[in-house]
C-alpha cells in the first residue's frame, strides 16, 4: 500500500522532504569508518535514533543505510556480511523508526556505487552480468525487510545505472528515483553531463525511471546548476527530478570533517530546486536534521530567492602598462619586495591542453599592470594542467613572473623533488607551498593522495635546495634561488592552531605569506595583533572581488576558509548592483589595509579577468603614487 502510495505521489510532482546525511550523522555520532556499513548489525540502535531524529525534523521519505551494503563494496574495504540479511535488517530498522514516529513517511532502499565502474571502455572494472547479480542480492534483502521503493543514487557511469534499474525490475515494479553526482565543471566522475544522463535515463529499457536527478557533489550551489540542466530534457520527457545537495566542501579539524554550508543556506535553495522541478529535495553528506528541518520550512513558504545573473562593472579609466613579449622578468619576487606595490592575479590552469585563454588573461591583467601571476595546482583536487607546465609557458610567452602553486597531495618526496628541480632549472623561482585538498573532494574520489610532507616539510626541502643539498642532505651540485610562500587564513575558527603552523613555517623558512582571501578588515588586524612579528614576512593580501548575492552565498557556505560578514551579504542581498558593490567593497578593503601588506592578489570569478583590469589599474596608480609621495 506505502509502496503504491509513493509512487503516484512520485508520478504527480507531490513535493516531498527526504533525509539528510546517515553517514556522516553516524560518523559524527561516534561510529567508525571501517564499521560503518555493518552498523544495521552491529550497531542498529544508532542508525534507528538517526532515522528518527530525520522523521522529527519532517522527512517523509528515509533511505536505508545500505549506500556500501553490496558484496563489491564491501569486499573493496575487506569487510563480510551476508547480503541479503544486512539490506534486510537495514530497512527493518527504518521500518521501526517510522513506526515510532507515527506519521506518514516512505522507506526507499539505497544502492549505491560499486567499487569500480562497470564495463569501463579503459580497463578492468565489473562485468555488467557480475553488476546485475550484485545488485539483485541487496535488491532482494531490501524487499523482504519491506522498502517502499528504490534510489539508485550517486551515480558516475551509465552502464552501473543500468544494472542497479535491471536488478530492481527483475525483482519489483516499485518506484525507483536515480541519482547523479556532479562535479563543478558539470559533469560525473566518468564525463556525464547532466543532459547526457537524461538522455541515458530515458532511453533504458523498460523506460525511465520515476524520477532522476543529482546528489552529492561539492555543494548546494553547484548541484542547482546540474538541476537546472537536467531540467528541460525533464520536462520533456515528463520525469520528475529528485535533488540531495550535500552541505560544501568538507574539511578536516583535528580527527572531525567539518561541512560548511548551514542549514539556513541549504534551506535557501530549496524553493529554487523546487521551482526548478524537483519532486523530491533532501540532503546528502554533511547534512544533518537541521538542515532538513531547514529546507522543510523552506518548502513550506511561497517565498522564492531570484538567482542573479553574473554581471560586469567598470571603474573610472586610467592609465595602461604596454606588456612586451617575451620582456626580461626580474629573477625572482624578492626582488620586488619593497620597491612597490605587488599586485598578483590568481589564474587556474586550463582543463585539457590549451593554454590560450590563459594567455589572453595573463596578458590582460599585465598590461593593466600586474607583476605576476599566481598558478594553482589542481585546485580543490580537480585535474588541469601541471602548474609547472603552465608557469613556465606564461613566464616563456608573456614575460610575466609566475608564483607556482605546489601541493604535496600527488608526489611523493622523490617526485616532488625531481619536479621542483625541474622548474627551478625551467626558470621558475617563486613556489607557495601547499599540502593540498584531499581527492576524495575533487573528480577523482578514489585517487590516492601520497602527503610523504605538508606545506612546512615542503618549505625545509626548498631551503635545504637552496643550501645545495636534497632532503636527505645529498649534495644537489648547485644551490637554487627558490622564494617560498606559504598560506595563512585570518578567517581560520580556529586561530590558534592557524597561528602555531604559520610559526612553524616561518620556521623553517618562509619568505613570504600569501592569505586567503578576506572580507573584514578587522580579521586581519586581530590576526596581526596576535602575531606582532608577522610584520617582519612579506604579506600578499587575498582579494576575490564578490559580483553577486549568489556567489557571495556559495562562497560563505561551501569554500572552506572564506568568511564572509552578513552585513556584507545584506548589502549584497539588497543591491540592483552587486557587482558594483563588489567591486566597491573590495576597493574599500585594499585602501585600508594596503599599507600593511606588500601587496595583493587578485582572484577572479571563474578565470574572468574583465572585472579586475580597472581594480589592477586603480590599485597601481593609487600605491605608486603613494610611494612616489613618501620616498
Amino acid at each position: 500500500m506505502m509502496a503504491a502510495e509513493l509512487g503516484l505521489r512520485l508520478r504527480h510532482g507531490m513535493v516531498m522532504v527526504a533525509d539528510g546525511a546517515i553517514g556522516t550523522g553516524l560518523l559524527a555520532n561516534g561510529a567508525s569508518v571501517h564499521d560503518l556499513p555493518l552498523l544495521p548489525l552491529q550497531s542498529p540502535d544508532s542508525v534507528f535514533q538517526l532515522h528518527l531524529s530525520y522523521l522529527e525534523a519532517g522527512s517523509q521519505i528515509l533511505e536505508t543505510h545500505t549506500f556500501q551494503a553490496n558484496a563489491s563494496k564491501l569486499a573493496s574495504l575487506g569487510l563480510g556480511a551476508d547480503i541479503f540479511s544486512l539490506n534486510r535488517r537495514a530497512t527493518q530498522i527504518a521500518r521501526h523508526a517510522r513506526d515510532t514516529h507515527g506519521e506518514e513517511a516512505y522507506i526507499v532502499g539505497s544502492l549505491g556505487p560499486l567499487a569500480t565502474p562497470v564495463d569501463p571502455p579503459w580497463g578492468t572494472g565489473t562485468a555488467y552480468t557480475d553488476a546485475v547479480s550484485m545488485y539483485q542480492e541487496a535488491v532482494s534483502g531490501l524487499l523482504a525487510g519491506g522498502v517502499d521503493g528504490f534510489i539508485v543514487e550517486t551515480m558516475s557511469d551509465a552502464l552501473t545505472v543500468q544494472a542497479a534499474v535491471e536488478a530492481i525490475r527483475r525483482e519489483s515494479s516499485l518506484p525507483i528515483i536515480v541519482t547523479f553526482a556532479f562535479s563543478p565543471m558539470g559533469t560525473t566522475l566518468f564525463g556525464l553531463s547532466p543532459e547526457e544522463a537524461m538522455d541515458f535515463v530515458a532511453a533504458l529499457p523498460g523506460g525511465p525511471p520515476d524520477l532522476v536527478g543529482a546528489n552529492c557533489g561539492s555543494g548546494p550551489a553547484p548541484l542547482l546548476d546540474a538541476i537546472l540542466r537536467m531540467a528541460p530534457k525533464a520536462r520533456e520527457q515528463g520525469i520528475g527530478l529528485a535533488a540531495y545537495p550535500n552541505a560544501g566542501e568538507p574539511t578536516r579539524r583535528g580527527d572531525r570533517i567539518h561541512y560548511p554550508a548551514s542549514a539556513e543556506y541549504v534551506g535557501n535553495i530549496a524553493p529554487a530546486l523546487k521551482s526548478a522541478g524537483c519532486v523530491v529535495i533532501g540532503g546528502c553528506c554533511g547534512t544533518t536534521p537541521d538542515h532538513i528541518r531547514s529546507i522543510s520550512h523552506a518548502l513550506s513558504s511561497t517565498a522564492t530567492p531570484e538567482i542573479e545573473p553574473w554581471s560586469t562593472v567598470t571603474l573610472h579609466e586610467g592609465p595602461s602598462h604596454e606588456t612586451h613579449e617575451n620582456s626580461a622578468a626580474p629573477a625572482s619576487l624578492s626582488d620586488l619586495f619593497g620597491k612597490h606595490f605587488i599586485i598578483s592575479v590568481e589564474l587556474d590552469p586550463p582543463r585539457g591542453v590549451t593554454v590560450t585563454r590563459t594567455l589572453e588573461a595573463a596578458r590582460r591583467v599585465h598590461a593593466a599592470g600586474a607583476d605576476l601571476i599566481n598558478i594553482g595546482d589542481s585546485p580543490m583536487a580537480r585535474v588541469r594542467m601541471s602548474s609547472l607546465a603552465t608557469a613556465r609557458l606564461l613566464q616563456e610567452q608573456t614575460g610575466l613572473q609566475t608564483i607556482m602553486h605546489f601541493t604535496t597531495r600527488d608526489r611523493n618526496l622523490m617526485g616532488l623533488q625531481s619536479d621542483l628541480l625541474g622548474a627551478h632549472a625551467l626558470g621558475i623561482r617563486n613556489v607557495l607551498c601547499l599540502t593540498g585538498d584531499p581527492p576524495g573532494l575533487g573528480d577523482y574520489a578514489h585517487a590516492t593522495a601520497v602527503y610523504d610532507l605538508d606545506s612546512i616539510g615542503l618549505v625545509r626541502v626548498l631551503k635545504s635546495f637552496n643550501q645545495g643539498q636534497d632532503a636527505l642532505g645529498q649534495p644537489i651540485g648547485a644551490s637554487t634561488h627558490f622564494v617560498m610562500g606559504v598560506g595563512i587564513n585570518p578567517n581560520s575558527e580556529d586561530v590558534k592552531l592557524e597561528i602555531e603552523r604559520l610559526r612553524a613555517k616561518m620556521d623553517a623558512g618562509a619568505h613570504f605569506l600569501m592569505s586567503q582571501p578576506v572580507y573584514d578588515p578587522t580579521i586581519l588586524y586581530r590576526f596581526f595583533d596576535q602575531v606582532p612579528d608577522i610584520t617582519g614576512i612579506p604579506l600578499l593580501l587575498g582579494v576575490m572581488p564578490l559580483v553577486s548575492y549568489r556567489q557571495a552565498l556559495y562562497l560563505h557556505n561551501e569554500v572552506p576558509g572564506i568568511d564572509i560578514p552578513s552585513v556584507i551579504l545584506e548589502q549584497l542581498a539588497g543591491s540592483s548592483e552587486a557587482a558594483k558593490v563588489g567591486m566597491e567593497l573590495a576597493l574599500d578593503l585594499i585602501n585600508q589595509l594596503g599599507s600593511l601588506v606588500a601587496g595583493v592578489y587578485l582572484v577572479p570569478s571563474y578565470n574572468r579577468v574583465d572585472n579586475l583590469v580597472p581594480l589592477i589599474e586603480y590599485v597601481r596608480r593609487t600605491f605608486d603614487s603613494a610611494a612616489c609621495a613618501h620616498p
